[in-house]
């Protein structure tokens, strides 16, 4: 079976594809849903979501070697294999800027010792500073680490730094709830409402990062979040189509009525007939 393209994500799977896991497809850029509820999720939160897996996050505890090739000790080319560190988010790690920061588990040895290597966790150094935040027009209180302080300075701002940041780069729920709060307030332009000269200002200044609000509400969701939201929407547009069967039937009644009495008179006569017969129909009120 081909596989299926839209805005550049792939959403179906060819068969070769099918022996592979969810988890593998979605490193591979594709969509593994293919029915149900997450298969109706829009396309730019797919994109997203897969964007996440294909992405590799920037190096924070380790400099990655830019050569291709170096020589061993035989002096033969040896391919560089850039291995990222195992890192460890814990829960606590999502109400807070970490700014890719995480715990590691490893060993150290003691110099000039015969000692076997001990083990150990590398913990990041939290600390907690107010930012001001000139789209929300608010201070915030955030606990965060001297990477993140650093990531700011270079953004050159709390609100750049929270809109140019991937999601696979942030590794906080914090953070993406910052960047979808400032998305919709973009968005809809509510920002500074009893200053529109400050507003223009502001949207000026971050309109490189502005997107519709259509997509901007679905900045960050998990994706069990984002099934309730598709939930929810599918229920709403469901109930809208639903109509009690009384009016329904009433409305049947009063049609089969109009047509039999138009036979044998005009329109007037016709709405007279119709006050005389509403007490043979159950679903009129009473009030009526």
């Amino acid at each position: 079976m081909a596989s299926t393209v839209i805005n550049g994500l792939e959403i179906a799977t060819r068969a070769n594809f099918n022996y592979l896991t969810n988890f593998q497809k979605l490193h591979l850029g594709i969509w593994p849903w293919k029915v149900g509820l997450k298969s109706r999720l829009p396309v730019h939160y797919k994109r997203r979501y897969v964007e996440k897996f294909m992405r590799d996050p920037v190096p924070v505890h380790y400099r990655p070697d830019l050569r291709n090739y170096v020589a061993d000790e035989f002096g033969c080319p040896k391919h560089v294999q850039n291995i990222p560190l195992p890192v460890f988010f814990p829960k606590e790690s999502d109400d807070m800027l970490w700014g890719g920061e995480g715990i590691i588990a490893g060993f150290f040895r003691r110099k000039k010792t015969k000692q076997p290597r001990l083990c150990k966790m590398w913990k990041p150094r939290l600390t907690s500073r107010v930012f001001y935040s000139e789209i929300l027009d608010t201070f915030l209180r955030v606990t965060v680490t001297t990477t993140t302080l650093n990531l700011i300075d270079a953004a050159h701002g709390f609100d750049h730094y929270i809109l140019s940041t991937p999601e696979v780069d942030m590794q906080s729920r914090l953070g993406m709830r910052l960047k979808r709060k400032l998305l919709l307030a973009l968005a809809n332009k509510t920002l500074y409402p009893n200053d529109p000269s400050k507003c223009e200002e502001i949207y000026a200044k971050y309109q490189k990062y502005v997107i519709p609000a259509e997509e901007a509400e679905w900045v960050g969701l998990t994706l069990y979040e984002a099934e309730r939201k598709q939930h929810y929407i599918e229920e709403a547009e469901r109930l809208k189509s639903i109509r009690p069967l009384k009016y329904v039937y009433a409305d049947e009644l009063a049609k089969k009525l109009l047509d039999s009495s138009l036979t044998e008179s005009d329109d007037a006569t016709s709405k007279s007939l119709l006050k005389k017969l509403g007490k043979l129909n159950p679903f009129q009120s009473k009030d009526e």
